[in-house]
C-alpha cells in the first residue's frame, strides 16, 4: 500500500482489537445470565485491557491520518473513513480499504449492540438484588396491645415480617 500504508496498519490493528473485545462481551454475557460473578470480574480487567490498547491506538491512527493530510496536501479533517479510497493506489487496494472499514463498522455495531444488552443484563440484575435486600430488610412490625387487649402482631394476623432487622 501506497501512502495508506501507515494508515491501514493501525485500521488492522483496531479491527483484531475489537474482535477480540467483541468475543469478550459474548463471554460476559454468558457470565452475566450464569450470575458469576468472579468471572464477571475477570472480565473487567480484560476489558480494561483492552480499552488501554484501543486508546493507545486510536492515538496511533490519528497521528497517522495527520501524515497521510501531509502527504496529500489536504487538512487533517479531511481524512476520514469514507474518504480513505480516494488515496488507494489501484482499485486492489481500494477494495481491500473497503472492506477492512466496512468490517471495522460492522464489528462495532455488534460491539455496541452487545454493549447495550449486557448493560440491560446489569440493570435487570440490580433490580433484582435491590427487590430482594429491600424484602429481608424491610422493618417488622412490633407486636403491641391495643386497649381491649388484643394484639397488633403481624405474626397473629397474617402480615409481613422481615428476615432480618436492618436496624441490628
Amino acid at each position: 500500500m501506497s501512502v495508506l500504508k501507515p494508515m491501514m496498519s493501525v485500521v488492522d490493528s483496531l479491527l483484531r482489537e475489537h474482535k477480540d473485545l467483541l468475543a469478550v462481551a459474548e463471554r460476559k454475557k454468558d457470565i452475566l445470565i450464569k450470575g458469576d460473578m468472579e468471572a464477571l470480574g475477570h472480565i473487567g480487567r480484560e476489558e480494561v485491557a483492552f480499552v488501554h490498547r484501543i486508546e493507545r491506538l486510536e492515538a496511533e491512527r490519528l497521528a497517522a491520518a495527520r501524515l497521510l493530510a501531509l502527504r496529500a496536501g489536504v487538512p487533517a479533517e479531511a481524512v476520514k473513513p469514507d474518504t480513505l479510497l480516494r488515496y488507494a493506489a489501484d482499485e486492489a487496494e481500494a477494495a481491500q480499504v473497503s472492506l477492512v472499514i466496512e468490517d471495522l463498522r460492522s464489528t462495532l455495531d455488534r460491539l455496541k449492540q452487545l454493549n447495550d444488552l449486557n448493560k440491560q443484563l446489569i440493570e435487570q440484575s440490580l433490580t433484582f438484588i435491590e427487590t430482594t435486600v429491600s424484602q429481608f430488610t424491610e422493618s417488622p412490625q412490633v407486636p403491641t396491645y391495643g386497649q381491649s387487649g388484643e394484639s397488633n402482631s403481624p405474626y397473629e394476623r397474617g402480615g409481613r415480617t422481615s428476615f432480618f432487622d436492618s436496624k441490628a
